[in-house]
Order: C-alpha cells, then sequence, then structure tokens
C-alpha cells in the first residue's frame, strides 16, 4: 500500500469504530499498520492514534497513554505541528485521568504553546485544550489560574457557539469563587 492508500484505510477504519464495529476496524487497522514503513510518520502516528481511541474506548487507559506517547513520538518525527499538539492533548487528557498530575500539566503547557504559536490553530482545538488544562488547575487548587483559564476558554466557546463549554465555564467559574 501508498502513504496515501494507507490514510484512506485509516479513514475506513475510523468509520468503523464511530459505527461500533470495532473487529473490521481492528483488521484494518492491523493490516494498515503492517503495510506502514518505517519511515511513514505521519501514518504511523494516526495508526497509534486510532489504537490508543480503541484502548480509550474500552476503559483500558494505561494501554491508551503508552499508545497515545507512541503517537506523540511519530508526529514529533514528521514535524507536522497540528498533529503533534493534537496528539498531545490527547495524551495530556489521559495524563489527566490517570492522576499523573506533572505529566499532564508539562503535556497541556506544551500543547497550548504549540496552539498559541501556530497561526492557523482552530480555537475549537485550543479551547478544548485550554479546557483539559483548567480542569487540571481546579483539581491542583490553582485556583486563580483556573480561574482566567476558564475565562478564556468561555469567551472562545462563546466565539464558536458551543453552548455546552459555556455553560461548562461558566458552572466551573462559579465553583471556583
Amino acid at each position: 500500500m501508498t502513504p496515501s492508500e494507507i490514510a484512506t484505510v485509516l479513514q475506513d477504519v475510523w468509520a468503523h469504530r464511530r459505527d461500533g464495529d470495532y473487529v473490521t476496524a481492528r483488521s484494518l487497522l492491523v493490516q494498515a499498520h503492517e503495510a506502514c514503513d518505517e519511515y511513514d510518520f505521519e501514518n504511523l502516528g494516526r495508526v497509534f492514534h486510532i489504537y490508543m481511541q480503541f484502548e480509550a474506548d474500552h476503559e483500558n487507559f494505561e494501554k491508551a497513554m503508552e499508545f497515545s506517547a507512541q503517537s506523540v513520538a511519530y508526529y514529533e518525527r514528521s514535524a507536522n505541528r497540528d498533529k503533534i499538539a493534537h496528539a498531545r492533548r490527547h495524551l495530556a487528557d489521559l495524563q489527566y485521568h490517570l492522576k499523573k498530575w506533572n505529566q499532564a500539566e508539562e503535556s497541556y503547557r506544551q500543547v497550548i504553546e504549540l496552539y498559541r504559536s501556530h497561526s492557523q490553530t482552530s480555537d475549537g482545538d485550543l479551547a478544548n485544550a485550554l479546557r483539559g488544562f483548567a480542569l487540571l488547575l481546579k483539581e491542583r487548587g490553582a485556583i486563580e489560574e483556573a480561574k482566567r483559564v476558564w475565562q478564556e476558554t468561555k469567551e472562545l466557546y462563546q466565539a464558536l457557539g458551543i453552548q455546552a463549554g459555556v455553560d461548562e465555564a461558566n458552572q466551573n467559574l462559579a465553583s471556583l469563587n
């Protein structure tokens, strides 16, 4: 398979996962993974991102975190800033979920820096990273910083018209006062 054919198979994998057909999705994912050459960092990053998602979907969070770290490493080798940031945000979310506070904080800070330094970052991506970071800050008792981050998150979600995000930010801001 060529890299573009692998990318097409990975789109099919994602569609089967979305439909709940993990048997077909996993079979296609293994085929795509086996077809990747060792320097196809973009597709390998995506392969491990999907492995991560499969494990997270089945609440195997430790294994998901391992796959997520592999995804980040491949994307870093590809030098694709958008993919690095996206994969690292998922890693941060898993670290947060597993109460690996120091690792999660470092990952969130890196993601936010990547998003802020890239002019083409979507407000939604930044808002999602800030949301996770704000939850972590609240958990760690960094109340003033959490308030600032929740306020920015709220403003981004408002601009995007995502009311659920605005509501969550408002609830968290109220709980911090």
